[in-house]
């Protein structure tokens, strides 16, 4: 029996065995295909990142002399070191998938340094910038905390996890003990720092994101056969996410996607590991609440990095900060846990849509950038990462994505191997070897070759979508009894050269977005189809991003809604009018009944720097009438105002937030009605970009129930406005508009920090936007 890591013992914390255990990624190889050119390009991204400029916040913190400064962006300005973390685990995937020997020698290196830093450290290995004081304040038992800073640190143990989970990688894929001791130290590390902690205080620490704490302490309870770090695992879990899970409750409107499945990962490894059903339930309510109801096509969910309320998918198509490819990195790990508890298909089919739809297409295949934000707004557009400027999250869980493809195409159930994937690999265990031919989507059709005898029977899925799966076993037809949503089992033993075709008849589908019936994305088989889009000519675009706070948001200028292709008539004329055009790669020409374009359907991972379009109104041609009038003149105010916008912020959302500096005294954030706000009984502020523009408006959003707050609004140290909230208002929002003197604005920067300070015995705000208008 297999289990769940090659190199990992069975300790206490296992209470049997798994049915189910996944391949290691070391025994599998990817051939010729698209994962196989994406693993290759992240390869040369990978090697392309400078080991010592990624060391350089960390040395910093040490005290010890670097070798060159740090990368900027998100490495210089809060979050420094976190890129260290995932380099580490996308250096491990890679030396495991590929045995490549530069990523070997980046690796030898990086541990070497890292044990010098961590002998200056007593443990630690962050590059939290202050973090010796930090670490001091919360050892005592100093602790102040809101949603991304603790102790006014941007999300340290978010940061310092990712070095964590890198150490355990290494280990895990490659079995070097160097990473493992240095597991162990900084383990101990962080014992001594919440040894004299009560749990209410460790909770209140854990109101700040801390990604997956939990799961990676879980899985060095494994390592080091070690009780103590499972009780650490299930005390680093917040409350605030798994007690309304064990409830059967959905309280994840309004919250930070990201910041909550980690977590949940976390809950379901320990669930894996103690066999604690309850927690196992919890995890798989969390699935159900975000993949079935707050996800879109292409596997990803959230807009603008938070979860918008189920019933409103507006957001979703409006919005250009649509799904964040981090959530689905996340997800993908949920999934593949939950698989190897439960056995269900429902998480192989999300996992294969996820991975092909969402994370395969995050990453520019030939430059080998990755995206931040996937916009389902019609007719918009994604950027890139620049190898040495985009230090974003989802860089650093693009390079692991990248680096790990093969770690799900086979599982292990009892003494069968199944085939999850049709991806072109080959596997090389010590009871079967084979390789998979395949050149799915562009055909319906795989084949296993087996390279040596094997008494293992084979269980390929039988996916959701397939139509009626035809079997052949050494060109003999097979009788397929299985159903959709089961596996097809063939009894071993097998000889060398033994071959098994299996045809899955792919049909094109719509599929509606939640709560928005009237949009439909196509699909053939599991694959999302898009259009390029052109709507302006001679426009030109950036798809690179760049250096800026905010490079990852793709802010030009947006396409109206009311004039992007739709289609009238019945959806099942729309199916039928698509045809599969020849010789080329899969692609679909449109029929008749398109107006305002008539697009070209390609899979969307293979749709790169254009605008595009995967979601399609489909109405009638009465009700379109009755809406184009309607919408035009709201997409007319949209782009007036975003035209005259130099910079917004919206309060109480964690990476606008960030992105603008955030600084605050007993300020409190939270959600009304969907919306997320912030106010104080002291003071925050932000930095707003004013870009060396002058004739300037503050533009605040208030809600009608908060009449009555009065505070001051300064910008950098002088006085702009006194605020009294209007009382008697009813429970909606309104805007206020504060003109900015132009003899206010600082001579030499392009930015200023603008301030809100409660008068004595009141409260500033609540705020639900700032928004800087030029007139």
């Amino acid at each position: 029996m297999r289990l769940v890591f090659s190199l990992l013992l069975a300790t206490s914390f296992c209470v049997q065995a798994a049915a189910l255990t996944t391949v290691p990624l070391k025994e599998v190889r990817l051939t010729d295909g698209p994962f196989s050119h994406s693993e290759q390009t992240n390869l040369q991204y990978l090697l392309a990142l400078d080991a010592d400029k990624l060391l350089a916040p960390l040395r910093r913190e040490a005290g010890i002399e670097q070798k060159t400064e740090s990368y900027g962006n998100w490495e210089n300005t809060g979050l420094d070191g976190h890129m260290l973390g995932h380099y580490l685990s996308a250096l491990a995937f890679m030396a495991s998938a590929t045995a490549n020997e530069q990523i070997k020698a980046r690796l030898d290196y990086l541990l070497t340094e890292l044990e010098k830093i961590q002998q200056a450290q007593q443990g630690y290995l962050g590059g939290v910038p202050g973090s010796k004081a930090l670490w001091q304040q919360i050892q005592q038992g100093q602790i102040e905390a809101d949603l991304f800073s603790l102790n006014k640190h941007w999300v340290p143990f978010y940061n310092i996890h990712k070095t964590f989970a890198g150490l355990r990688d290494i280990y895990q894929q490659t079995g070097d003990m160097r990473a493992k001791t240095l597991l162990l130290n900084y383990g101990n590390w962080l014992k001594n720092l919440v040894k004299n902690l009560s749990a209410q205080q460790v909770q209140q620490m854990l109101l700040t994101e801390h990604g997956g704490m939990n799961e990676v302490l879980a899985d060095m309870a494994v390592i080091y056969d070690d009780d103590s770090y499972m009780t650490l695992a299930k005390d680093f879990t917040e409350l605030r996410i798994l007690e309304p899970l064990l409830k059967g409750e959905d309280k994840l409107t309004g919250l930070h996607a990201n910041t909550q499945i980690p977590k949940v990962v976390g809950i379901a490894r320990i669930a894996e590991l103690s066999g604690d059903k309850d927690w196992l339930k919890a995890a798989e309510y969390f699935w159900s609440l975000v993949v079935e109801q707050r996800t879109v096509a292409i596997g990803g969910n959230s807009v603008r990095e938070h979860f918008h309320p189920k019933d409103d998918f507006n957001p979703m198509l409006n919005e250009v900060e649509g799904p964040e490819t981090c959530n689905t990195y996340n997800m993908l790990k949920l999934s593949m846990l939950l698989y190897r508890q439960t056995g269900q298909s429902k998480y192989l089919d999300y996992y294969e849509r996820g991975l092909w739809n969402h994370i395969l297409a995050s990453q520019h295949p030939e430059h080998g950038g990755f995206v931040y934000f996937t916009s389902m707004r019609p007719q918009h557009y994604r950027v890139y990462s620049k190898v040495d400027q985009g230090m974003w999250c989802c860089v650093g869980s693009g390079i692991e994505s990248h680096s790990k493809h093969g770690e799900f195409i086979y599982s292990f159930d009892k003494n069968a191997l199944q085939v999850n994937l049709w991806i072109a690999s080959s596997i090389n265990t010590p009871e079967i070897k084979l390789h998979q031919q395949t050149l799915f989507p562009d055909e319906n059709s795989t084949e296993l070759v087996f390279d040596a005898a094997s008494t293992l029977n084979l269980q390929l899925r039988y996916p959701s979508w397939a139509g009626a799966v035809k079997v052949w076993r050494n060109s003999k037809a097979v009788e397929v009894t299985a159903k959709a949503g089961e596996h097809i089992l063939l009894a071993g033993p097998w000889q060398q050269g033994d071959k098994v075709k299996l045809e899955l008849p792919m049909q094109l589908s719509l599929e509606a977005m939640p709560a928005k019936p009237d949009y439909h994305a196509v699909l053939y088989g599991p694959i999302v189809l898009a259009s390029r889009s052109t709507p302006f000519k001679n426009e030109s675009l950036s798809f690179v991003a760049d250096d800026s706070r905010m490079g990852h948001i793709a802010s030009g200028p947006t396409c109206p809604v009311s004039a992007a292709p739709l289609y009238i008539g019945d959806t099942k004329n729309f199916l039928a009018s698509l045809k599969r055009l020849p010789n080329q790669p899969l692609s679909f020409s449109t029929g008749q009944g398109f107006l305002q374009g008539k697009p070209e359907l390609i899979p969307f991972f293979r749709l790169h720097d254009s605008r595009y379009q995967i979601y399609f109104q489909h109405t009638s041609l009465e009700l379109w009438q009755q809406q184009k009038a309607s919408q035009e003149q709201q997409d007319k105010s949209a782009a007036l105002l975003e035209q005259q916008t130099l910079d917004k912020v919206y309060p109480g959302e964690q990476q606008p937030e960030s992105d603008h500096f955030y600084q605050g005294e007993q300020s409190e954030a939270g959600i009304n009605s969907g919306r997320h706000w912030r106010h104080s009984k002291s003071w925050f502020s932000y930095q707003l970009s004013h870009k060396g523009q002058q004739n300037l408006t503050l533009r605040l959003e208030y809600f009608g129930l908060d009449g009555g707050r009065a505070f001051e609004v300064w910008l950098d140290d002088k006085k702009l406005t006194d605020v009294e909230l209007k009382s008697g208002l009813g429970p909606d929002w309104y805007s206020v508009d504060y003109p900015i003197p132009n003899d206010l604005l600082p001579k030499n920067a392009n930015h200023f920090r603008i301030k809100f300070v409660a008068k004595p015995g009141n409260i500033a705000g609540g705020l639900y936007q700032v928004r800087l208008l030029k007139l």
